[in-house]
């Protein structure tokens, strides 16, 4: 009897052995990511008041209650395609509000040219290379016309010499119980490639409420090479959850030189994460391209893109 009490004294002990090192370690691991949470919003409240320092001494004085919305975001992308190295870049987004200089007034500083960058539709639904870098500031002026949202952005590259572009888009969204078209227009003067016009009518559909279709339908044409690029295809959206989503995508690029004829096509699926909200996100992709340059033979490759916000 007293054989089977210690024993039975023994177990419990090692027990609560056991609770007490499972305990200890999930506070570490609590701890670990309330100091990661809390150092997020330490450098976003740091970031917001030298913005608002800034917005309050050019102006002079306080016009607006408006909360500043200045927010940074860095992204890591990792690139792997079959028969190629593996590439890995970073990039950063700083877009700084100034609510009490100018109410429709953005400025941005970026490591490259995202106005640029909108107007590919592989940028949008599948970025394959890494951004080219290119330091510089954007200065955004919005204004709406009735239904018609409107901006211009000058953009200067930070470079020797110093490069401008402009960019004047005209935008504008029907939105329906089950549609919307997202059509746009964009006048465009850049410093490499010359004047352009860029157009894009997408139209979404709400299949259900786990389930989503959009029509993709852009083109681009750059004056100085005579060059037309057209991007078409389509993307299934798929709710998982609230911090998790998926994409099929099928995309076709058609150009016009030496005469118009279809360049390439690419399937792809995406996985999207929300691991903290409002802080860390990540995408994973594989995709299979075919490309007329590799007479379309598929070529397997791999994204995967890590992004942090302040």
């Amino acid at each position: 009897m007293a054989f089977v009490l210690t024993g039975l004294c023994c177990s419990l002990a090692l027990a609560d052995d056991e609770l007490d090192a499972l305990r200890k370690k999930r506070a570490e691991n609590e701890t670990v990511e309330q100091k990661f949470i809390d150092s997020n919003i330490a450098i976003s409240n740091w970031l917001d008041g030298a913005a608002e320092g800034l917005d309050l001494f050019l102006v002079g004085k306080k016009l607006t209650d408006a909360k500043n919305e200045t927010h940074v975001r860095i992204e890591n992308s990792t690139y792997s395609m079959e028969g190629a190295n593996l590439t890995n870049a970073t990039s950063l987004n700083v877009n700084l509000r100034l609510p009490n200089l100018e109410e429709y007034w953005q400025l941005k500083f970026t490591t490259y040219d995202d106005t640029e960058e909108s107007r590919s539709v592989k940028s949008g639904y599948l970025r394959q290379t890494p951004r080219q870098e290119n330091y510089g500031a954007t200065v955004g002026l919005f204004r709406k016309l009735g239904n018609i949202r409107t901006s211009f952005q000058p953009r200067i590259g930070l470079q020797d010499p110093l490069k401008v572009s402009h960019s004047l888009r005209f935008e504008s969204i029907l939105d329906t119980k089950t549609y919307k078209i997202n059509p746009k227009l964009e006048f465009y003067a850049d410093a490499d490639k010359g004047t352009g016009i860029y157009w894009n009518l997408n139209f979404n559909f709400e299949l259900s409420p786990l389930w989503s279709l959009t029509l993709i339908n852009e083109a681009n044409y750059e004056d100085k090479t005579h060059l037309y690029s057209a991007g078409n295809g389509f993307s299934f959206g798929n709710y998982i959850n609230e911090t998790s989503t998926m994409g099929y995508t099928l995309i076709f690029t058609s150009l016009n030189q030496p005469s118009y004829h279809l360049d390439s096509f690419s399937a792809s699926v995406s996985w999207n994460q929300l691991i903290y909200k409002k802080i860390l996100d990540y995408q994973i992709i594989p995709h299979l391209d075919f490309a007329r340059a590799q007479s379309f033979k598929g070529a397997a490759g791999l994204i995967f893109n890590l992004n942090l916000n302040f």
